[in-house]
């Protein structure tokens, strides 16, 4: 980290800084967003006076105050986690004050017009599709240079550490610092695939119907599927074998061009072919969520469902405490750009604005939300799975937590950052009926260029 001296003026005040720039501890964890909860909006759009830097009784400034507005409101469980957080870095770091707005969830649609407005705002929190769309590199300060070599930089996963610098132009930098991530993979139940004699986790395309074949074989449907989630099916596929903003324009091109291409047909072919040797379960034509979820899966007659780490809390009821739960990457299709060891996610963005006075200190702060004692609070007192390894997680999401340590690759969940609905809509409808086998895969790819153009 930069020497703290080099913001100073006078000697007194060196010492005083020196208390506030501690080296970031290991850092990071995270958990899917809850349900919406706000404070109005005249309490997120207050405006945080900057600290005042008239000498005190004893000619040194007063303490240096960094303004965070957070998404979660005061009451909720991530709030009271974050709030010991900010106690801990208070008392490590004397001389540094943090004042919050717990402006909730509204705080993600607010902060460029805030910033604009005046209002001193150190850090911000959100949502990484607000934070990266509404403020941006044009908002928010480089990091790299607090981050590089450091143990906060290290001890995020190299999954969520690749996701991050995905949204910089560089692809490189650290303007954003992950936290409460979700993963999005292919649940599967470790009993089924104890019983059918599968102990190594499929990683080509191959490999994954091999293990298919085994589940059917013991008496089981390897794979279940319901509306709500067969569209990650189909766009991890082919973000895995193109990218994320090739998927994106294809989810927006309502010409039909980009249907021509040949990775299009390929994801059809393979999911036909899973069909076709009895694969899915013979409901996934027809199931509505959460049939799939609530049915199949967790009663125990499905192997494998992709979902978020949401699913073990969802179906807690229906599962019991004995169910055995695993969560395996998606097998990389022939032709894949991205490593086996790749899951999808989002999460929440923690960025520095580029006005901030004490980057340093913020980036210190930023370490402690981050730290092993935050994290583990987080995922101990509100199911938060974390960015960073050596969290102790509850046993039904162990296995999420053993899938982001060993990853290396990490992109947006669904495999796009753009859709239209109406695109989205005709794709859906379309892989239904692939899915159900009333249309083959070249049937499906003029399906939809038919109802495109």
């Amino acid at each position: 980290m930069k020497k703290l001296c080099a913001l100073l003026l006078t000697a007194a005040m060196v010492l005083s800084m020196t208390a506030c720039g501690s080296k970031p501890q290991e850092s990071s964890q995270n958990q899917k967003e809850q349900a919406e909860t706000v404070q109005n909006e005249s309490s997120a759009g207050q405006e945080t006076e900057p600290a005042q830097e008239a000498p005190s009784d004893s000619g040194q400034k007063e303490d240096i105050v960094l303004s965070y507005w957070a998404q979660w409101s005061e009451n909720e469980t991530q709030a009271q986690v974050l709030k010991a957080a900010i106690a801990r870095f208070e008392e490590n770091n004397p001389g540094c004050k943090v004042e919050v707005n717990w402006a909730g969830r509204d705080v993600r649609d607010i902060l460029r017009s805030s910033i604009d407005s005046g209002n001193k705002i150190d850090i911000v929190e959100g949502d990484f599709s607000k934070i990266t769309g509404n403020l941006g590199e044009d908002y928010l300060m480089d990091l790299t240079p607090y981050m590089e070599g450091t143990e906060f930089e290290s001890s995020i996963t190299e999954g969520m550490a690749s996701f991050s610098k995905s949204y910089t132009s560089d692809g490189k930098s650290w303007y954003y610092i992950p936290s409460q991530p979700f993963v999005g993979t292919l649940f599967y139940n470790k009993a089924i695939f104890a019983e059918a004699g599968i102990d190594k986790m499929p990683a080509t395309w191959d490999e994954f119907l091999d293990c298919c074949q085994k589940i059917k074989d013991a008496g089981y449907d390897p794979i279940t599927v319901d509306d709500a989630y067969q569209q990650s099916m189909y766009g991890h596929y082919l973000a895995m074998i193109k990218d994320v903003d090739w998927v994106g324009e294809l989810l927006t091109d309502k010409t039909g061009k980009l249907w021509d291409d040949p990775a299009i047909l390929q994801m059809a072919e393979d999911f036909q072919e899973l069909r076709e040797k009895g694969y899915f379960a013979k409901s996934v034509g027809s199931n509505v969520f959460p049939a799939a979820q609530n049915g199949e899966f967790a009663m125990g007659t499905a192997a494998m469902y992709y979902n978020g780490s949401w699913l073990p809390n969802e179906v807690a009821e229906i599962t019991g405490d004995d169910f055995q739960w695993g969560a395996m990457f998606f097998p990389a299709p022939e032709g894949s750009k991205y490593p086996y060891t790749t899951y999808t996610t989002g999460c929440q963005f923690y960025g520095v604005n580029k006005d901030c006075e004490y980057p340093e200190e913020a980036v210190a702060l930023l370490a402690e939300f981050t730290s092993v004692k935050t994290q583990q609070a987080l995922a101990d007192e509100a199911q938060c799975i974390p960015v960073i390894n050596g969290i102790t997680l509850p046993d039904n999401l162990v296995c999420v937590g053993e899938l982001m340590e060993a990853s290396t690759d990490a992109f947006v969940w669904g495999g796009s950052n753009l859709e239209d609905a109406d695109v989205r809509a005709i794709i859906n409808a379309s892989f239904t009926k692939l899915l159900a086998g009333d249309i083959d895969a070249p049937k499906f790819v003029e399906e939809i260029k038919s109802q495109l153009k």
